[in-house]
């Protein structure tokens, strides 16, 4: 039986913080670290007065802001943007964003993942990217109540004029918001024709505190720490002590999620209203 001794946890605290011209880089998850094949998580602090520049190159980048200010920018397609929390870009291969620190120091959450298979893809186009800000993204609520979410990269969520939010299959990601005693089904990830390996699987926890359970065992998380789960090991997670807030990563987007506790709610996911009193509308998640 699996145990939390099969999955990596990672606390980006105390990790090294390695300096660059931008600030600091730390390397929270990769090959090396925790055998993620598919996916490279990094966190950023660009110091104030200082910009990174980041070139896509033949990946896909995803970079989400946990710490911003009013004053800060997320340049992107000849746009300029506030670098709040919650503000970020998606790079497809060939694309480049600025962040520029003004004022105060930026952090940014840095995911890197290689193009998929054409079979992973699935027929989608695979860009261009986009500038996402939390304000902007559609919510999901589980058939629990007791969780949201809000996908910054995701194929399968559809914005209100019936467009996808993300053209490609490459990465899926996004926050979750768990209310007090909010709890996930006990799970697992398992790999596809497409994509035998399985995606590698991170969450990045901001705010509160949790327990992830693997088995019979279990280890507390808080803000600042990373847990990867490597495909087919089952977990659950639990928010106490209040509400927990964390960002969830999939890399690639293809693979078949298992429930294995007997819950009838299952992993159903509705959008959220956007008139009081109008009909829930289910997430299809395929």
């Amino acid at each position: 039986m699996e145990t939390i001794s099969d999955i990596s946890i990672i606390d980006s605290n105390t990790a090294e913080a390695m300096p660059v011209e931008s600030g600091l880089e730390r390397t929270l998850c990769s090959e090396d670290l925790c055998s993620s094949k598919n996916l490279t998580v990094y966190k950023r602090t660009i110091l104030a007065g200082r910009q990174l520049d980041l070139q896509a190159g033949e990946d896909y980048h995803l970079v989400y802001t946990m710490q911003g200010s009013a004053d800060s920018l997320v340049k992107f397609n000849g746009e300029a943007y506030v670098a709040e929390e919650g503000a970020g870009v998606l790079l497809a291969p060939g694309e480049s964003a600025g962040f520029e620190a003004t004022g105060s120091d930026l952090e940014l959450l840095h995911m890197v993942t290689p193009r998929p298979p054409a079979a992973v893809e699935d027929g989608l186009p695979g860009g261009p990217g986009y500038f996402f800000n939390r304000r902007t993204l559609r919510a999901l609520r589980d058939a629990s109540g007791g969780r949201v979410r809000r996908f910054c990269a995701e194929s399968s969520v559809e914005l209100l004029d019936g467009s996808r939010l993300t053209p490609t299959n490459a990465i899926q990601a996004g926050e979750m918001h768990y209310i007090e005693g909010g709890s996930s089904p006990y799970h697992k990830h398992e790999g596809t024709e497409a994509n035998p390996d399985g995606a590698a699987h991170v969450y990045m926890t901001f705010k509160g505190r949790g327990r992830v359970e693997v088995g019979e065992t279990s280890q507390e998380i808080e803000p600042g720490t990373l847990s990867y789960f490597p495909p087919g090991v089952p977990h659950r997670l639990h928010a106490h002590g209040g509400s927990l807030d964390y960002f969830e990563i999939q890399a690639w987007r293809s693979f078949k999620t298992i429930v294995m506790s007997e819950e009838p709610l299952g992993l159903r996911w509705y959008y959220e209203p956007e008139t009081p009193g109008a009909d829930p509308v289910e997430w299809n998640q395929s």
